[in-house]
């Protein structure tokens, strides 16, 4: 049997869609306001949901602790209130999309749960409340 938990974290950070190869103009049409020198911020939410086994001697997959300070280590502390186009070595040389930090978290991510016996399965990133990208692991 296979039982999922999942958890939430949040964190403010600033970014700037632009695509250095583009002229502003053609940034501009992709990214519209978005692509403004100076960026802009957003309080992001991150859900992570992970599997695994049962452990029969805790009755947990993982206590939701660790599963917080996880987060917490490979995530708020290196994105929070950071400019994410240049303050974020994992995030450098791309445009910081929903999707791509959503992209990078999950590889981040992945290898730190595998140690813990777990499969991450899903993860969501949102900017707002009215959107967000979601990652279905297999």
């Amino acid at each position: 049997m296979t039982f999922s938990l999942t958890r939430s974290i949040r964190f403010c950070a600033a970014h700037r869609l632009f695509n250095p190869a583009w002229s502003d103009e053609e940034n501009f049409r992709v990214f519209g306001k978005c692509s403004l020198p100076g960026g802009h911020g957003h309080t992001y939410l991150l859900t992570v949901t992970v599997s695994g086994p049962l452990d029969p001697h805790s009755g947990m997959i993982i206590n939701v602790a660790t599963l917080r300070d996880i987060l917490r280590r490979e995530v708020f502390d290196l994105l929070d209130h950071r400019d994410l186009n240049h303050d974020v070595p994992f995030l450098q040389g791309l445009v910081p999309t929903m999707e791509n930090i959503a992209q990078k978290l999950a590889e981040r991510l992945q290898p730190v749960f595998a140690a813990h016996q777990l499969t991450l399965t899903r993860l969501s990133l949102a900017e707002s409340d009215h959107h967000y990208v979601t990652i279905d692991l297999p």
